[in-house]
């Protein structure tokens, strides 16, 4: 009885061994025994584009900030769209199918940060582009949490334009009894966390994001109610008056940019509006 005793430890042991190593080798921090799984799916703010260090990124730190009872996926696609009009539409990409079939307990999208940019940008359009892609992630009756976050301003000319996708996110949430988390107070304040492209943010940036995040999925966090959907947004920062005349002047020059696109793109939405009168709720394409 002790030899055999001590052989099934052995094999325990051994199993264990085995899993953990399958484990670090497949790129995850946590435990083979992770009992809830964590897809991020996003774009380049969710892959950590131009870091130095993926580690940095947003759901690595996520996964810190998790620890072991969770598995954190990173999905994030860099120059990818929900919009159907978009150059790169997040479906169309590889990732996307890996990430249906992670099949999550929880699931966080992060889009609009190029959806926004679009010349036929509306509201009704992101919203319902979004929920389409968010509607094939829940064919299966499973019961899931669903996070939506909200990008931060770019500090470009397009500074101030993210805040547009407040109302259609939170209609989106209220579709699938999701929630919404605004990352707008972690960034507006801080130029230093922007990259020299002042799109793309540093890792500073992604830590305080991954603990807003994990907040609201330990229900540390409860938020306000907009509508009947939870509305999580990072508390208020003390804003320096240099940074405060900076946002105002990359505010001034983005309203002045938004005049320009508008003027030179009313031609092109003209025949858009022509052709697919209808495109903000059938979209572009099949």
């Amino acid at each position: 009885m002790k030899l055999i005793y001590k052989r099934i430890q052995n094999l325990f042991k051994a199993t264990v061994i085995l899993a953990t190593v399958l484990t670090v080798a497949g790129g995850c921090a946590t435990t083979a025994f992770a009992s809830t799984k964590v897809a991020c799916i996003g774009d380049s703010l969710t892959r950590g584009y131009l870091l130095e260090n993926e580690a940095d990124s947003y759901p690595a730190q996520l996964q810190k900030a998790l620890g072991s009872d969770y598995e954190v996926k990173n999905f994030g696609q860099t120059a990818s769209y929900v919009i159907d009009d978009g150059p790169l539409e997040y479906v169309d990409t590889e990732l996307y199918p890996k990430s249906v079939a992670y099949d999550a307990d929880i699931l966080v999208f992060m889009f609009g940060a190029n959806d926004i940019r679009a010349y036929n940008w509306t509201p009704k359009y992101f919203e319902n582009q979004y929920a389409e892609v968010v509607e094939t992630y829940l064919r299966s009756n499973r019961a899931r949490k669903i996070y939506f976050i909200i990008p931060p301003e770019a500090r470009d000319e397009y500074f101030g334009l993210q805040r547009n996708a407040v109302e259609p996110t939170l209609k989106l949430a209220g579709r699938f009894g999701a929630t919404v988390i605004d990352s707008y107070n972690l960034a507006i304040g801080h130029p230093e966390y922007y990259m020299p492209d002042k799109v793309h943010l540093y890792g500073g940036f992604y830590g305080k994001l991954s603990q807003l995040v994990a907040a609201a999925i330990r229900g540390e966090t409860q938020g306000t109610e907009i509508g009947g959907v939870r509305f999580i947004e990072a508390p208020e920062e003390t804003i320096t008056a240099e940074v405060k005349n900076e946002n105002n002047q990359l505010f001034e020059a983005a309203e002045k940019a938004k005049a320009e696109r508008d003027a030179a793109n009313a031609e092109a939405l003209k025949a858009l509006l022509a052709a697919h009168p209808d495109y903000e709720t059938t979209g572009l394409w099949d």
